[in-house]
């Protein structure tokens, strides 16, 4: 691909996915949504779930998450998160300020992220979680699963 303007070359998807390449080929900045086609039996989200990934100050993957947290949404975390994965040893965030609500199941779902991330040797740290999250971290004792917590306010990932 051949940037035009002055701009990154970009791979539209049909999925209603993008990424965002510099000189060198490499992804700088991914974009992922939910994809909107009803399931039977399962409710649509009130705010779908839309990813942003990006490359921290640190040189750490940040995965930035808008939309609820929930059955509908929990797999297209999952995904969002093992493509930044990969096969080395790193810190990745995902930072939750733009998640107005998480249940159960999205909790489950970053358990069970963070547990595919320690697979490979790495450690997820959440940033900004909402405060369903927070209550939901406390009341299970699952906060110490992930690297840390980061609570508003703090500084994420660079």
């Amino acid at each position: 691909m051949e940037p035009t303007n002055g701009s990154f070359p970009r791979h539209f998807g049909g999925d209603g996915s993008a990424s965002v390449y510099g000189g060198d080929g490499a992804s700088l900045v991914s974009f992922a949504k939910l994809r909107s086609q009803a399931r039977p039996g399962v409710p649509t989200p009130t705010i779908p779930l839309r990813t942003v990934t990006r490359v921290g100050a640190d040189g750490a993957p940040v995965v930035e998450v808008y939309g609820e947290l929930d059955l509908v949404t929990a797999d297209a975390l999952r995904e969002a998160i093992e493509s930044v994965t990969g096969d080395r040893c790193a810190i990745i965030t995902v930072d939750l300020s733009g998640v107005p609500f998480c249940d159960l199941i999205g909790l489950e779902a970053l358990v069970k992220a963070a547990d595919r991330v320690a697979l490979h040797c790495g450690r997820l740290t959440l940033a900004n979680p909402p405060s369903s999250l927070r209550r939901l971290l406390q009341v299970t004792g699952l906060r110490r699963r992930f690297h840390q917590v980061i609570e508003e306010g703090e500084a994420v990932g660079g």
